[in-house]
């Protein structure tokens, strides 16, 4: 009996030692290196799985758990800022291109929304306005007299909500949800404004966005006018590009304003039915000011069948990629 008392005794007395140790070491990490800056990429890996993998063209980002939407945004639909889990998931490298399109197209004979349609909406640079433009579609941009020669490497565009399920569901990928986006745009980035942080301009440019006066004039800083190649500026912390500008890409979800008031925690994926599809990411078209499109919270929409000149889509996946055989193929396509 009495070697039990003491047994209790000494537990008592020594318990607290390491809980007293841990509190000690975490006010002095604290203390010499400050408050944690938010700007600080975040641990989205769980212990001992590295934080990104990269295979056939695609960025396994870990299960996470993270902020999305905006406590401060002008925009109501991007409020309010909430908390959300995610499963891991792969998401492309690069928004899909013409010669990926291109692929699929050949191997499926798939004809897009507005092939079947016969137009599509094209920005006119020289007239500042969107037009609906008879003959135009993916592998004819502005319309029956242009091509996609030396465009390969551009994000396919005149893609529908529709198109891109098609085409992820024969890649063997599908969609993001609206939430995997803004986590992948963020980059580990917990509170920033933009995927590269909260400064729009930088000492290089981050994105390809619409400079100058809209829509009389864009000084093209970035390098372009229009739509560029992919991959042409930096990527963001998880080694992704384009997550914002050149070209709005789809998301999985309907839209709906007030989502956020009622988003469920874990693996949101939108309302179960609505008139628009989340569109993620903003395009060569938007501009920096206030509410800016290019942030990593802005929400755009559209109809299903919308088609247009600055609308693309990357793939997601929940599965580790296999490399397929006939994307091995480089170069522009000229169908």
């Amino acid at each position: 009996m009495q070697n039990r008392f003491w047994t209790i005794v000494l537990i008592v007395l020594v318990a607290p030692l390491p809980i007293g140790m841990w509190a000690a070491g975490r006010a002095m990490f604290f203390w010499w290196h400050g408050p944690i800056d938010p700007a600080t990429p975040i641990e989205v890996a769980a212990a001992g799985d590295p934080p990104l993998v990269e295979q056939a063209g695609m960025v396994r980002i870990a299960s996470s758990h993270a902020l999305v939407g905006s406590s401060n945004s002008s925009q109501l639909d991007r409020k309010p800022e909430h908390e959300v889990d995610l499963d891991a998931f792969w998401v492309d490298i690069r928004p899909v291109t013409n010669d990926q399109f291109a692929q699929f197209v050949a191997a499926t004979d798939y004809r897009t929304t507005a092939e079947r349609r016969g137009s599509s909406l094209v920005f006119d640079l020289d007239r500042h306005e969107w037009l609906e433009v008879n003959g135009a579609q993916w592998d004819a941009p502005e319309g029956p007299l242009s091509t996609l020669a030396a465009r390969g490497d551009l994000p396919v565009v005149h893609v529908s909500w529709d198109d891109a399920v098609a085409y992820a569901r024969w890649a063997g990928k599908r969609l993001l949800s609206e939430a995997e986006y803004e986590v992948a745009a963020r980059g580990g980035l917990m509170e920033s404004t933009y995927a590269w942080g909260d400064q729009l301009h930088g000492s290089m440019p981050q994105a390809n966005f619409w400079q100058g006066r809209f829509p009389q004039q864009d000084l093209g800083h970035d390098g372009f006018r229009g739509l560029a190649p992919v991959a042409q500026y930096p990527p963001n912390r998880f080694g992704l590009y384009d997550m914002a500008g050149n070209v709005w890409c789809w998301c999985h979800d309907w839209y709906a304003a007030d989502y956020y008031f009622a988003s469920p925690k874990q693996n949101p994926t939108g309302p179960l039915s609505g008139e628009a599809r989340v569109l993620r990411g903003g395009s060569w078209l938007s501009t920096g000011g206030a509410g800016s499109e290019l942030a990593v919270s802005a929400r755009g929409h559209a109809p299903p069948h919308h088609t247009a000149s600055n609308v693309g889509f990357r793939c997601a996946s929940d599965r580790r990629p296999v490399q397929r055989t006939d994307f091995a193929a480089t170069g522009s396509t000229t169908r």
